[in-house]
């Protein structure tokens, strides 16, 4: 009889327990609760036409009230994310804000933010660029409300410092155009413009002057960008350039050491359709020591492998030129006297003018003349070569074209 008192106690002991844990479930899912996470807050979306769904974690009735008509909202019963954001399209340029107001009853409301982007756009009020002569320096005055990026033909570049502002370089006589395109640089954002740009020069004109008068910085320019002075260290590791006296009192020049030279970037352009420059005039104001040696003026050859272009002949009396131009100028080029030559080129019409004096041309088109987009080298030679003889400079002018007689003797006041 004991034992069987003690079975109904055991039984009716877990019966117990099983319905108090009934209860204890039950008092919990009855524990109101109401939330959204910080992160789920701001809601980002895109001009077109969108939709979002933000997870409401509650065990209670909700309701969510937007601001404003162009945003709309969802209760969804059947899902984690239970509140589905809707926005029309925003086919205005402005970005656009609301708010949605989710409540329920007996909590503090939750706020969240909605912001849509405005139509992407990118606008420049300028249909159409023009650029004239020396006048290389040009803005684009462009609004938009997406990231962008430009593009530009390789004769133009963004000037350092100043957004939007850029600078062609400079043209020999003739035209040249291209396209500079806008673009967006955002994800799945289209928006783009091009604006035509047409460059034309009418006049020749000087593009770049090296004097040599500041001793702490040989390569400075006086017009153009600075010089880069190179040297062969690994053969002559203790030449340096050096300042000398020039041709007045005022002037100062500089002695360009054996198996060094002077690279230049010209800042001067191709012409339409060219990938070279094939029309300039280069000017050095020189003095060389001595007859029986060659004086390299310049070398097209950026790897400074074979002849130089034009130089001083060994010959004596003195001639200048090379091969492919003949040589000039026999018993006019005089040693420890300054000299100013000018060597004027185009294709098919090479001139020499020394010290206001016309003193040969050549018909020549040699594909040599042509000056590389990447620079040129100045006053040297090849290394392997002993045509780069140690003389002095006292100036180096570029024109952007091939100067005439009239204007050399115009700018030597004759």
């Amino acid at each position: 009889m004991m034992k069987m008192r003690y079975k109904i106690f055991i039984v009716c002991l877990f019966t117990g327990l099983l319905y108090a844990c009934k209860d204890n479930d039950s008092n919990e899912d009855q524990t109101p609760y109401f939330g959204i996470e910080a992160k789920e807050l701001d809601q980002s979306f895109v001009s077109a036409y969108d939709l979002k769904y933000v997870t409401v974690k509650t065990n209670q009735e909700f309701t969510a009230i937007p601001a404003d008509p162009w945003c709309t909202v969802e209760v969804v019963d059947d899902k984690i994310d239970n509140l589905k954001i809707i926005v029309t399209e925003n086919d205005g340029t402005n970005d656009r804000n609301t708010q949605i107001t989710v409540q329920a009853a007996g909590f503090e409301n939750f706020t969240i933010n909605v912001s849509q982007r405005g139509l992407p756009y990118i606008v420049a009020e300028e249909t159409d660029v023009l650029i004239t002569d020396g006048n290389l320096e040009f803005t684009l005055n462009i609004s938009s409300n997406i990231s962008y990026a430009i593009e530009l033909p390789e004769w133009i570049t963004e000037k350092v410092g100043q957004t939007n502002t850029f600078v062609a370089k400079a043209l020999a006589p003739g035209e040249r155009s291209g396209q500079i395109v806008i673009k967006s640089t955002e994800v799945g954002v289209q928006e783009r413009t091009s604006i035509p740009v047409k460059q034309e020069t009418l006049n020749t004109y000087k593009i770049a002057t090296w004097d040599f008068e500041d001793a702490f910085n040989l390569g400075k320019a006086t017009l153009g960008k600075n010089l880069e002075m190179v040297f062969n260290t690994a053969s002559y590791p203790n030449a340096a350039f050096t300042q000398v006296e020039g041709p007045t009192a005022e002037n100062k020049a500089v002695r360009i050491p054996l198996n060094c030279h002077f690279l230049a970037d010209l800042a001067l352009g191709p012409k339409q359709g060219e990938d070279y420059i094939s029309e300039y005039t280069l000017f050095f104001e020189f003095k060389f020591p001595e007859v029986g040696k060659f004086y390299s003026f310049y070398q097209t050859n950026l790897t400074n492998t074979g002849d130089a272009e034009i130089f001083v002949r060994s010959s004596n009396p003195a001639t200048i030129g090379v091969g492919a131009t003949g040589y000039h100028g026999s018993g006019k080029v005089l040693p420890g006297v300054w000299n100013r030559l000018y060597l004027s080129v185009k294709p098919g019409d090479f001139k020499f003018f020394l010290n206001g004096e016309q003193i040969g041309s050549s018909t020549t088109s040699d594909t040599r003349f042509r000056i590389d987009l990447n620079g040129v080298i100045l006053c040297g030679g090849p290394w392997t070569k002993t045509d780069d003889n140690e003389f002095d400079i006292a100036q180096i002018s570029v024109w952007n074209g091939a100067l005439t007689l009239n204007q050399v003797k115009e700018l030597e006041g004759n």
